[in-house]
C-alpha cells in the first residue's frame, strides 16, 4: 500500500501486510485494524521526512523520499506544507507578486478570489448575460459585422 507517491482513498485501504482494512489516523498515516501496520500517503511520507530531518528544500525532500518534486509542490500549493521563515527560497503570489510561505495566493488575493467565486455562484444565467452582453442603458445591442 505505501507506494512512495500514492494518494489513497481515505475511506477504505487494504493493508499490504495482512490484507486487513486500514483506517486513516490523520497526518497522512493509515493504521491496519487487524495487525496494526502503519502506512503513509504522500503527505505522510513528506511529513515524516521533515520531522526527522528538519526543514528541507523540495529537491532534498524529493531525493530523500522518492516523491516527485511536482507532488511536493502540490502539497505546498494545497497549503499542507509551508516554506520556513528562515528559508532563502521565497514563493510569490502569481496574482500580485507578494511573497508567500504556503498556498497558491497571498491572503489578500485568495480572499478576493473567494469573493469573486461566491459572486459567480450567485449569478444566474440572466445576470451573467446582462453583465456581458448588454449596453450601459440595459438594452441589447447588435454586434456590427465589419466584413462586407
Amino acid at each position: 500500500m505505501a507506494g512512495k507517491s500514492g494518494n489513497y482513498d481515505r475511506s477504505i485501504v487494504v493493508c499490504s501486510q495482512c490484507e486487513g482494512y486500514m483506517r486513516y489516523k490523520g497526518a497522512g498515516v493509515y493504521v491496519c485494524n487487524e495487525c496494526g501496520h502503519e502506512a503513509f500517503d504522500t503527505y505522510g511520507i513528506v511529513r515524516r521526512f521533515l520531522e526527522e530531518r528538519g526543514p528541507s528544500n523540495i529537491l532534498e525532500i524529493s531525493e530523500g523520499t522518492g516523491i516527485e518534486r511536482t507532488e511536493v509542490s502540490a502539497l505546498l500549493k494545497d497549503g499542507r506544507l509551508e516554506v520556513s521563515h528562515f528559508s532563502d527560497v521565497a514563493l510569490c503570489c502569481p496574482r500580485c507578486g507578494m511573497p508567500i510561505r504556503t498556498g497558491e495566493y497571498c491572503n489578500k488575493c485568495q480572499h478576493e478570489i473567494d469573493i469573486m467565486n461566491e459572486r459567480n455562484k450567485k449569478k444566474g444565467v440572466y445576470n451573467a448575460l446582462k453583465n456581458d452582453l448588454l449596453t450601459d442603458s440595459g438594452k441589447m445591442r447588435f454586434v456590427e459585422n465589419k466584413k462586407k
